[in-house]
């Protein structure tokens, strides 16, 4: 982390505030919202679960290398889940990279998404330049960054309305 402060200072001033032993326990300074790696929690019936990891892309936190290690990651996701919410995309929604010109998504990810868990609402942001709203039928895709690619906040929110989960 130390590392990419140095690196991105000029991108990203206010990160240099952080100090070194902020690294250690980020999720300390959340204070009135529930950070999930790798976990879930249940609101309002819906069964949220989240996890960070995407392919390799840039030096990017939580990184890993494509194939058996993210496959590793994805089988935790429990069947059953209402929401999914991960850093990047599944391979083939809301996820070219125009200047690499090349799909960046995670084919473990999407197999897990569409074979397995599948989850009513898939929920990333990793990739700005995919942002907007995809289905396959049965799951909706909603790439939801708020930033640009030149890391502008500049895209409105994505509001959607999903029906009560059963037995709430």
């Amino acid at each position: 982390m130390a590392d990419l402060v140095k690196q991105d200072y000029y991108r990203f001033p206010s990160v240099s505030k952080l100090k070194p032993e902020d690294f250690d326990n980020v999720q300390s300074l959340l204070t009135n919202s529930i950070y999930l790696q790798d976990s879930e929690v249940t609101v309002k019936g819906f069964r949220i679960y989240g996890a960070p990891w995407t392919p390799w892309f840039n030096g990017w936190g939580f990184n890993l290398p494509r194939g058996q290690s993210l496959l590793d990651k994805w089988n935790l996701i429990p069947e059953g889940i209402d929401i999914l919410m991960t850093h990047g995309p599944p391979l083939g929604f809301r996820d070219w990279v125009p200047k690499e010109l090349q799909r960046v998504g995670c084919v473990e990810l999407l197999n897990t998404v569409q074979r397995r868990v599948r989850p009513k609402l898939h929920v990333f942001g990793g990739i700005h330049e995919g942002y907007g709203i995809m289905t396959d039928g049965y799951t909706t895709y909603v790439n939801a960054s708020t930033c640009t690619v030149s890391f502008q906040p500049t895209n409105p929110p994505i509001i959607f309305d999903l029906p009560n989960p059963q037995g709430s």
